[in-house]
């Protein structure tokens, strides 16, 4: 389906929608993902929230989809890319406990968070799978994130396949779909930053309302652009203080777009439980 199919769709649906009225939202929503998603799924997610339904045969599966093509309630998906960030194993509690990890892939169109849920999550428990993997993964289904973000989910039938070497120099470097440092600003919401490190500023402890101590520590990023602060928070905290020093390059996944504590109305980025954080080597 193309872009001028989806548009007559959100419009027969709600025929006082112009054209031009559907392609501002869509630029919208586009600076709210940092350029993540595609313009195709983009317009999915717009036409949801217009009321518009789309049966999943509308899209061919065929193989492997691209992570531009791709949103939220879809069933039985595969898709292929290289495995660029792992997160540690979680566990959860409720009726029916259990435990999950989140990876983050690299296509051709983007990049893709995937959670493993239990007995997926041990193939990360049992160290099967590597940063810099080119990997399929089989029988997944799609929900949206609390961002807004598509992301990829594996349960009980799906599958994980990791792909011959070779195949992982097919996709491209982690820098494509960074968003400027410029370009930032409060409707940002996750976005991906590629920079070099200016500054690093102490890691400091705090104590929350709940008595628990906190940690936290800042430092700057610039790339041609700018440069932003980056807050790091908890765990994220002491792992960038043990690997971060001046003229890293590095790259910050999912990071969340927020106004400055320090009263001057300024922006920065803050990197929690949620964000990844990779250093070029």
């Amino acid at each position: 389906m193309t872009t001028e199919d989806l548009i007559k769709k959100i419009q027969e649906k709600n025929p006082d929608l112009t054209k031009d009225h559907i392609l501002v939202r869509l630029q919208t929503e586009k600076a709210k993902t940092g350029g993540l998603l595609g313009d195709d799924t983009l317009l999915r997610l717009i036409a949801a929230k217009y009321g518009v339904e789309f049966q999943h045969n509308e899209i061919k599966n065929d193989g492997n989809l691209p992570s531009s093509r791709l949103f939220s309630g879809l069933n039985d998906v595969t898709v292929a890319g290289r495995l660029i960030a792992i997160s540690e194993v979680r566990s959860y509690e409720g009726e029916k406990p259990g435990k999950y990890a989140a990876l983050l892939i690299i296509d051709h169109d983007g990049i893709l968070r995937a959670v493993l849920w239990n007995d997926k999550a041990e193939l990360v428990q049992r160290g099967e799978l590597k940063i810099g993997d080119a990997v399929r993964l089989l029988h997944c289904y799609t929900r949206q994130d609390r961002n807004g973000k598509v992301e990829l989910h594996l349960g009980n039938k799906s599958k994980v396949e990791v792909e011959p070497t070779e195949k992982a120099i097919e996709y491209p470097a982690l820098g494509k779909f960074a968003t400027s440092i410029a370009l930032l600003n409060l409707n940002s919401g996750a976005v991906h930053l590629s920079g070099t490190v200016k500054e690093v500023f102490q890691k400091t402890t705090f104590v929350r309302s709940d008595s628990s101590e906190g940690v936290i520590m800042r430092f700057v990023l610039a790339d041609d652009s700018g440069e932003i602060t980056a807050v790091a928070w908890d765990e994220k905290a002491t792992e960038l203080e043990k690997n971060l020093k001046l003229n890293t390059r590095l790259h910050l996944l999912y990071v969340k777009v927020k106004e400055s504590r320090n009263g001057n109305r300024n922006i920065e980025v803050h990197v929690d439980s949620n964000s990844f954080a990779k250093i070029d080597t």
